[in-house]
């Protein structure tokens, strides 16, 4: 448990040292910064919150249709790439936001809010796993369940990072 969390502290440390030389693509960081519905936290919050639950739904579907298929590692592939998208977008609009430090601590906060819910969901059907049928072992069950909420609060964290503490920095108020 302490080499996943150490794990956890150098990727984002790796992250950060590396966002700012990220390619992001400048044409939505201009359109998205000149949209005055943009620059509102709430908005622009619950925007982001649309993003991921678009991305998480997406890479959800994709991962069950890659069951009817027999190509390995596929879905390692799959699940890659959706983590560098979501990167990419949160750095775009981490860059494209811009506002006082305390909107922007409430915009994270809000378009990160999606992996914080599914991390409780997570946590609840972990913590309330039952047996279907007599003898029936919930190891594995239970295994997914931790898992799936370790996954949420990691990219709680990384997104709520990214949007919060690597964007522009203007007047903190």
């Amino acid at each position: 448990m302490l080499i996943f969390f150490l794990a956890v502290i150098v990727l984002v440390l790796v992250m950060t040292v590396f966002s700012r030389t990220l390619w992001m693509p400048s044409g939505m960081v201009e359109r998205l910064s000149k949209k005055k519905w943009f620059q509102n936290h709430w908005l622009s919050g619950g925007y982001l919150f649309g993003i991921n639950a678009l991305y998480f739904g997406t890479t959800m579907l994709l991962l069950y249709l890659l069951m009817y298929t027999d190509i390995p590692y596929l879905h390692i592939v799959l699940m890659f790439l959706a983590t560098i998208v979501s990167i990419f977008t949160w750095s775009t609009v981490s860059t494209a936001w811009t506002g006082p430090f305390k909107n922007r601590l409430k915009m994270a906060l809000t378009g990160s809010s999606f992996y914080l819910i599914l991390a409780l969901i997570m946590v609840i059907q972990w913590l309330s796993v039952k047996p279907l049928y007599p003898n029936e072992d919930t190891f594995m069950r239970a295994l997914g369940w931790m898992l799936g909420f370790f996954v949420s609060a990691v990219a709680f964290s990384i997104c709520f990072i990214f949007t919060a503490f690597l964007g522009k920095r203007s007047a903190r108020v």
